[in-house]
């Protein structure tokens, strides 16, 4: 059996969703499994359609971007997704929350969540 790793352990979404713009395959190797695990579940649950806008971040392309060095993106624990309608909002901040996410952010049309657990826990507003 041929093993595909874009979906390795997914159900619906695909851990190239989650690669840094400049690094093909880097969703794979460097995001961490915990946030894509998280993400997945819900998926199943709430059947959403999720807008992956940022997920692990290269050194080069954090530094185009201008992320902190300890940025939790850099190290694959992050995840910033476009959001714009409000229920859509609160079903997946409330799924986060059922399932142990404690550091959230929330923008007027992103949702951001890290599994970090070297920062402290949180509901932050952009």
């Amino acid at each position: 059996m041929l093993l595909d790793k874009d979906t390795d352990g997914l159900e619906y979404l695909r851990w190239s969703m989650f690669d840094s713009p400049d690094k093909k395959g880097s969703g794979f190797r460097f995001m961490e499994r915990q946030p894509v695990l998280i993400l997945d579940n819900i998926v199943a649950e709430k059947k959403m359609i999720l807008n992956i806008e940022l997920g692990y971040c290269s050194e080069s392309y954090a530094n185009k971007i201008f992320l902190p060095t300890m940025d939790s993106h850099r190290i694959g624990k992050a995840v910033r997704l476009r959001v714009v309608s409000a229920a859509k909002k609160y079903d997946l901040i409330s799924s986060l929350i059922v399932r142990g996410v404690s550091r959230i952010g929330v923008g007027g049309k992103t949702i951001y969540f890290d599994t970090d657990d070297q920062k402290p826990r949180g509901i932050f507003l952009w």
